[in-house]
Formats: structure tokens, sequence, C-alpha cells
């Protein structure tokens, strides 16, 4: 089933809930588009739809280097539009091992930390595929769901599919959220289940609560203090700057919030293992034996120099 499709909140004069399905869809698979859209409940996400038979090799001998198939082109055109430092959802069609997780994530991204991958919860759930039995389930909903689509001013403004009997199914099939617990090559996936029940349940409204739960300020703390020690070149740039490594670098802590990598650095100067300055003449300098002041704002921190 090829949905070639992202979605993402445009320039204000436009729907709120506008989204991208790509040429030739059939109004089954923009249906399907639509209701995974409103199965997330954010602003902005990628559908991974290729199949099983097409997915990226990775070529005998070579650690860069991939077997591509066309969809899997397509994919990569679709995340691309989506690759801003910003979290994205990225809701597969199927369960994928562990080494297409990585590629689907992380392979050619500038910012694959942001990228939250969920996937069906039901084993054997593959809705990229037309001739499996819930793809054919799923696309039968769909067909029964089009003749009710809203107006567009209708469905720019409520999550039209939420009640249909797609909704439902959707919501029970979906999910599971993958994380990784380290760095690569040293990290390994996880998986936290996604129970959604009534109507106004979203992935995102569960996944939230999910990434402050798995990623609390002090494992931010823990992972700034092993980079400063382990990669110190890359912290050169301004307190702000610093948030960068948690965007790209897949395994480090998820950037829910950005002034949780504010927040460290902030407790490691306060530890006297790290400096910052304000610069210039007159400069202001805090570290060993000059902590930051509890009453400096944020938003002046942020701006400072990092030692």
């Amino acid at each position: 089933m090829a949905i070639r499709g992202l979605w993402k909140r445009r320039h204000r004069s436009l729907p709120e809930g506008d989204f991208e399905s790509g040429n030739g869809a059939s109004p089954e698979e923009r249906t399907l588009l639509r209701a995974l859209q409103d199965l997330a409940g954010a602003a902005r996400g990628v559908i991974y739809d290729v199949p099983l038979a097409d997915r990226p090799l990775r070529l005998p001998l070579s650690p860069v280097y991939l077997e591509g198939s066309r969809s899997w082109r397509r994919f990569l055109h679709a995340r691309r539009a989506l690759d801003d430092g910003h979290l994205t959802l990225l809701l597969s069609l199927r369960q994928l091992p562990d080494d297409e997780r990585r590629l689907v994530v992380d392979w050619g991204t500038a910012h694959a930390n942001t990228f939250l991958l969920v996937e069906p919860g039901e084993p054997g759930c593959d809705l990229s595929d037309h001739r499996s039995p819930l793809a054919r389930e799923v696309l039968e909903l769909c067909r029964l769901a089009v003749p009710s689509e809203p107006s567009v001013a209708e469905a720019a403004r409520e999550r039209w599919t939420a009640p249909t009997p797609l909704g439902a199914r959707l919501r029970e099939l979906y999910g599971r959220w993958v994380w990784w617990d380290a760095p690569l090559p040293e990290g390994r996936s996880g998986a936290e289940p996604l129970r959604l029940a009534g109507t106004a349940d979203t992935l995102s409204m569960h996944l939230l609560p999910l990434l402050y739960e798995r990623f609390p300020q002090p494992s931010f703390d823990v992972a700034l203090a092993e980079l400063q020690v382990a990669e110190r070149e890359l912290f050169g740039g301004t307190v702000a700057a610093a948030r960068s490594v948690f965007r790209t670098r897949l395994g480090l802590p998820v950037l829910h919030d950005d002034r949780a990598v504010d927040r460290a650095v902030r407790h490691l100067v306060n530890l006297g293992r790290m400096s910052v300055t304000s610069g210039g003449r007159d400069a202001l300098v805090f570290g060993p034996d000059h902590p930051v002041p509890d009453d400096l704002p944020d938003e002046e921190f942020e701006r400072l120099f990092i030692l």
C-alpha cells in the first residue's frame, strides 16, 4: 500500500489540517493518510510505507551505502521535508526489525533524534502489503468512510475520522513507540506501548508523558556530563547551540523541552565542571567558584558562550 504521505501545518492562510498525500493516491489511501494524521494528533508527521519486499538493505562490506528501492527513495524524499530539528512523528505501517528501524530514523538524516518512530502494536500487522488481511480490512473501512468525509473547511477543524470504525480500528492497531537507550552503535532499541481508548485519544497525547518519563532532567545532566568529557569539542558555541547535539545524535535523550539542555549546562557550571561567559569587554564568567545566579533569566543564559 503506497501512502506517499507526510503532513505538516502550513502557512496560517491555509487550513490547519492541510497535508500532502502525493500524486496518484486513491481516495482510500488519502482517507487512510487523514486517519493516521487524526490518530497521531500531531502537527507534523511522515509515513513509512515501504513494503517488506522493498526494504533497504546494506551493501556488503559497506557501512554507508544501501540498496534502496523506489518506495524507499520516495520515503526519503518525504522525510527530508521534515528533517528540520523539530519533533516529528514517524508512523510505520508495519513492525520493523532493529536494523531497519535504525535506517528509517538515522540513515541520511540531519536530526535523527527528533523523529519519534511509532509502529503498530499488534504482531503481524502489515498495512504496507495490500494482500494482508489487515490491510484489506483497513482499506475497506477507508472505502466506507469516504462518503462521510466532510467539506474541506469542516475537515480542517476536526478529527473527522476518529469516531468512525476506521478510527476505532487504527486505535486498536497502534501502537508502540520505539526509542534507543544509548547512541549507536552500542545503543539498543526498546518499545513502549501506547494504549489508546476513546475517540479523543491520540498518539501524541500518550507519547508526550512517556518522553518526560523516559528522559527526565537527570538523563540530560548525565548525558551532557559524559559528552563534555569524551567530546568536549562539540560544545564551543552558545548554550543554546548545545541543544543541536541532542537533536542530531540518535540514542541521546530526546529533546522534548529545549530548556532541558540549558538546565544541564547550568547544572555543570554550578558544579564547577563547565564554564560559560558573556564574551566581550568586562565579560561575565561563571564556572568554578562562580555559580550562575539563580535569578539570571533563561533567555540571557542561553546566549552565554561555553568555554
